[in-house]
C-alpha cells in the first residue's frame, strides 16, 4: 500500500498481465516440440527461443501486451508464467531480463520453486509457483515444462498511459553450455477470475498428477518387492554411457566376433537438435564396464542418428546411419520429411560406413544408398546378413498420400555397397507403419514387428521366401507404443521380443514365442523393468551372451539426464 500526503490510502489498481501474444505463438515457433500443461490444464503460450541452438537473426523475443490500463496509476499486472524446473545441485537460478515498452525496469531468476520478489527502483515483481513439473513426468526434455505459477508485476503510474496496455518482453540471460534456461508466458487473460470454473480446472489438472504420483509411487514399490511378482525377472542393471546433460538414444549394440560387445548410439545436445553425432562405447568384459566413448561420425550442422551395426561373417563391421535434414540454418527443427536445402553438410539418405578392424576405425560414402523408388527411407534397425549372403535392410517411408508411413525392405547382393528395392513388409490402410525390427530365424524365415503409431501395439508380418513377398501386416498382440521392438533367438529355437512401452505402464518387456513367431505366449509375458516412469525410453537392442543370459541396452530419461543403460536377465526354461 502507499498513503498519499493527505493520508488518504491509495490501493493499486489490479490489470490482467496477459491481453494478446505480440511474438509468435508457440506452436509457431517451436516445431518439433511441445508444451506441457500449466496448473490449470491446457493452454496457448509464447516462449523465449530453444536454449538449444544458436541464435539466429530472425529469432524474436518473448514479448506481449497486457490488458489495456484504464487509469495511469499504479498497477499490479497477474499473469501465468513458468520456466525450467532445475535440479538443485545445478549452480544458483539463471535470471531473465524484464522489459516493459521497451525499458528494462528488472532482473529476476527463473527456475525457482518457492515464493520469491524482485524490485528495482520503482518496479517490483513477485512470483507464487503453483505447480512443478520434473523428470518423472511423463515428457521428454525438450517439452517446455517446469515451475508454473502466477507473477504479479507492480508497475508505477508514471510509466502507464491511460487506454494503452503495457507492453512487457522476457530475454533469458546468456548461459552456460548446455544450461536449460527459457521462460514461457501462459495466454490466459483471466488469472484474476476466481470462479467455479476456473476451480475446476484447477481441480481436474490436479487430479491427474495425483494419478501420475501415484502410478509412479506403485512402480517403485514393485521395483523394491520384484521377488513377490512372477511377472518381474531377476535383472543385472547396468549403466553403459552416461555424459552429464548431454542426450542419448537410440542404441544398437552387438556381440563381435572377438566377444568384444560394441554400442553405437546418436550423442546430442537434445532429441530434436542439429549437432547430433554418432559415438560408440565398447566393453571387454561382457558388458560390465564399458570403455570410453568413440566418435565415429560427425559434420558440422548435421544430425546424424539412427546408428545401427552388423557385422558379416568375414568379419567387415556395417554401420548405417541417416542424417535428419529438416532443420532450418539457425538449427531450428522446422519439421515434415523435406530437406531444407543448403543447410547440412550432408544430404538426406542412408549412409551405410565400413570398419575393418572391429569398429576401431571407419570410412563412409559421400552417397546415401540408393532409395529408388521412395524417397528419404529412415531406418532404426541393422542391417541382416541372410543365410544365402544377401544382405536386407529394414526401412521405412512415407506414403504416397504422405498420411502414414509403410515399412518396406531394401536388398544388397556386393556386401553392402549397392541396395535395391527388394519388397513391401507393411502397408496398411490408416495405420503408420514404421521402424520395422528384422530376425531371421534357423528355419530362414524372417520375421518383422512394427511399431505402430495407432495404438494397437506392434504388428507383424513373415517372409517364408527371404523377403521377396511378405504375409499381411496384422496386429500381433504385443502391446506398446512409441518405439521399436528388438528380436532375438535363443538357442533352444525361442524367439524372444524385447520391447518398450510407453504407455501406463511405462516399462520394458519381454515376449516368448516358441512357433517361428507364428503366435506370442503373451499370457506369460515379463517385465525386465517397469520403474523408468518418464516414457522417454527404450528403443532397446538385444543379444545372448556366451552364459546364455540376455543382455538388452536402452536409453532413459531421469533428472533430466539421459542414461544408456543395459539389462541383464535369464528366460525361464
Amino acid at each position: 500500500m502507499e498513503f498519499g500526503t493527505d493520508a488518504e490510502v491509495t490501493v493499486p489498481q489490479q490489470l490482467e498481465g496477459f491481453g494478446e501474444l505480440v511474438s509468435p505463438a508457440f506452436g509457431d515457433q517451436m516445431a518439433g516440440h511441445w508444451l506441457g500443461p500449466d496448473f490449470r490444464g491446457k493452454s496457448e503460450a509464447g516462449t523465449t527461443p530453444e536454449w538449444w541452438r544458436r541464435r539466429a537473426p530472425e529469432d524474436t523475443d518473448l514479448e506481449w501486451r497486457t490488458a489495456a490500463v484504464p487509469r495511469a496509476v499504479d498497477t499490479i499486472f497477474s499473469f501465468v508464467g513458468e520456466s525450467p524446473n532445475i535440479s538443485e545441485w545445478q549452480a544458483h537460478p539463471y535470471r531473465a531480463q524484464l522489459f516493459a515498452d521497451d525499458v528494462p525496469v528488472l532482473v529476476f531468476d527463473i527456475g525457482i520453486r518457492r515464493q520469491a520478489a524482485w524490485s528495482e527502483e520503482d518496479w517490483s515483481l513477485e512470483f507464487f509457483p503453483r505447480q512443478v513439473h520434473n523428470s518423472l513426468d511423463e515428457h521428454e526434455r525438450q517439452v517446455f515444462s517446469g515451475v508454473c505459477g502466477i507473477y504479479r508485476l507492480r508497475a508505477p503510474g508514471s510509466a502507464l498511459t491511460a487506454g494503452r496496455p503495457l507492453a512487457l518482453k522476457v530475454v533469458v540471460e546468456p548461459s552456460t553450455p548446455g544450461a536449460i534456461a527459457w521462460f514461457a508466458v501462459r495466454a490466459r487473460p483471466d488469472v484474476l477470475d476466481v470462479s467455479a470454473a476456473t476451480n475446476a480446472e484447477q481441480i481436474e489438472q490436479l487430479q491427474q498428477e495425483v494419478i501420475r504420483l501415484k502410478g509412479i509411487v506403485a512402480g517403485l514399490a514393485r521395483r523394491g518387492n520384484q521377488e513377490l511378482i512372477a511377472e518381474q525377472l531377476d535383472t543385472e542393471d547396468v549403466i553403459v554411457y552416461a555424459d552429464g546433460r548431454v542426450h542419448v538414444h537410440e542404441a544398437d549394440m552387438l556381440q563381435l566376433h572377438n566377444g568384444d560387445l560394441l554400442c553405437a548410439m546418436r550423442e546430442a545436445s537434445e532429441h530434436i537438435s542439429a549437432d547430433g553425432r554418432i559415438i560408440t562405447v565398447r566393453s571387454v568384459d561382457g558388458g560390465r564396464s564399458w570403455g570410453d566413448r568413440q566418435v565415429v561420425l560427425e559434420d558440422t550442422d548435421t544430425d546424424w542418428r539412427s546408428a545401427s551395426l552388423c557385422q558379416l561373417r568375414d568379419g567387415t563391421l556395417l554401420n548405417n546411419a541417416l542424417p535428419q535434414t529438416q532443420y532450418d540454418r539457425s538449427g531450428r527443427f522446422v519439421g515434415g520429411r523435406e530437406p531444407v536445402p543448403g543447410t547440412h553438410s550432408k544430404p538426406d539418405g542412408i549412409y551405410v560406413g565400413r570398419s575393418a578392424d572391429g569398429g576401431r576405425t571407419w570410412s563412409w560414402p559421400a552417397q546415401s544408398m540408393s532409395p529408388d523408388p521412395y524417397r528419404s527411407p529412415w531406418t532404426a534397425e541393422r542391417i541382416v546378413e541372410l543365410d544365402t549372403g544377401r544382405l536386407v535392410m529394414a526401412c521405412y517411408v512415407s506414403a504416397p498420400d504422405e498420411t502414414r508411413s509403410v515399412s518396406i525392405l531394401y536388398a544388397s547382393d556386393d556386401g553392402g555397397h549397392a541396395w535395391r528395392f527388394l519388397s513391401v513388409i507393411a502397408d496398411v490402410p490408416g495405420v503408420s507403419l514404421n521402424e520395422p525390427s528384422l530376425l531371421q530365424t534357423r528355419s530362414g524365415r524372417l520375421i518383422s514387428v512394427v511399431r505402430s503409431n495407432s495404438r494397437r501395439g506392434f504388428y507383424q508380418a513373415v517372409s517364408d521366401d527371404r523377403g521377396e513377398s511378405w504375409s499381411p501386416a496384422v496386429p500381433c498382440g504385443i502391446p506398446g507404443e512409441g518405439n521399436p521392438a528388438s528380436l532375438v533367438q535363443l538357442p533352444n529355437d525361442i524367439i524372444l521380443c524385447v520391447h518398450g512401452s510407453r504407455i501406463d505402464v511405462v516399462g520394458m518387456y519381454v515376449v516368448g514365442s516358441s512357433d517361428d513367431g507364428d503366435s506370442w505366449d503373451l499370457a506369460n509375458r515379463k517385465v525386465i523393468r517397469d520403474d523408468l516412469a518418464n516414457w522417454d525410453m527404450s528403443y532397446p537392442s538385444t543379444t545372448v551372451m556366451p552364459d546364455g543370459r540376455i543382455f538388452t541396452v536402452y536409453y532413459f530419461n531421469m533428472f533430466h539426464r539421459f542414461f544408456m543403460a543395459g539389462s541383464f536377465f535369464s528366460w525361464p526354461t
